[in-house]
């Protein structure tokens, strides 16, 4: 029996999950790996590979890194590979129709119920948005963002205490596991489709340094989620007692706060760091200062006695 020629396209760490199930299987060949070039990262910006590319390439897996897929070179590249099945994972590039034309079927696993959550930061807006329930749909790839008919469903129910690197952690895992049934059923014929309900849509936009800060007259339950959503990177941001600082953990407190405003930075009788929020406040357990490594706010508040 030949094997299965896939194309694998992903980038970041939620995409080693998947790309590792499929080294596993014997009836696949990964004819090549598609990610994004080597960026500029830390201090010394120097370039650095993306988390697929570096285990593709422990892997001896043959790498490519186009800045882009448009031009009529990159097309005959994939379409010269002969692939049955391209398979995108977080990659974070639009494929055009010619591209996605090549293969017997193009699929996409995606960290969203869709048509829930389509786009860039869906892990983020979903803790944000206060969802109960997530997971990951792997849907066939259309021209339009995370539009085409929806493959397979898993669903991970959230708890309370869910941050996005928890549910990243457990969305990838179920996307691997996800995309190893799909496989199984493409390769057995016996794939269904589901139409995506385009007056269920919504969209998760990428993450902006407006997003990152709290503003303090928002109810706890709101900062709270916000949080949990952007912990630990990017992060939560405030300026608190002229202190740059991301909260990296933090749990709603007292209902009524005093007299106090806003935003305002109280130490409690039970020496908490508290921030006055729109309802009640905000007690903070973990954050980081700019340019130092996160720390428990006992520790911040020792260090900073003077302030608080």
């Amino acid at each position: 029996m030949n094997k299965l020629r896939v194309i694998f396209a992903g980038t970041p760490v939620f995409a080693v999950s998947s790309l590792k199930a499929l080294t596993i299987r014997k009836d696949i060949e990964i004819v090549a790996v598609y990610t994004q070039p080597d960026r500029p990262a830390g201090r010394g910006r120097k370039l650095k590979p993306s988390p697929v590319k570096v285990f593709a390439e422990e892997c001896s897996l043959k790498v490519n890194t186009p800045i882009d897929l448009k031009s009529t070179e990159a097309r005959n590249q994939i379409a010269e590979l002969k692939p049955d099945l391209l398979i995108v994972v977080a990659y974070g590039l639009l494929l055009p129709q010619a591209i996605i034309d090549i293969p017997i079927a193009a699929i996409n696993v995606h960290a969203s119920l869709l048509p829930r959550w389509r786009g860039a930061a869906p892990i983020q807006r979903a803790i944000m948005a206060g969802d109960t329930s997530s997971g990951i749909s792997i849907m066939k790839i259309v021209e339009k963002l995370d539009a085409g008919p929806v493959l397979l469903k898993k669903v991970h129910v959230m708890k309370e205490n869910e941050t996005s690197r928890t549910l990243h952690e457990v969305l990838a895992t179920l996307g691997s596991v996800g995309l190893n049934e799909v496989i199984d059923k493409f390769l057995s014929n016996t794939l269904t489709e589901q139409v995506q309900d385009e007056g269920l849509v919504t969209y998760a936009k990428k993450i902006t340094a407006i997003d990152q800060q709290i503003d303090w007259t928002k109810p706890s339950c709101e900062i709270e989620r916000k949080i949990r959503a952007l912990s630990p990177k990017p992060g939560a941001k405030a300026i608190l007692k002229g202190l740059d600082l991301k909260i990296i953990s933090a749990n709603e407190g007292i209902l009524n706060a005093g007299n106090k405003v806003c935003g305002e930075v109280f130490r409690s009788a039970a020496d908490e760091l508290s921030v006055v929020t729109g309802d009640s406040s905000i007690v903070i357990n973990s954050l980081q200062l700019s340019g130092k490594n996160p720390m428990m706010t006992k520790a911040f508040l020792n260090g900073h006695k003077d302030l608080f």
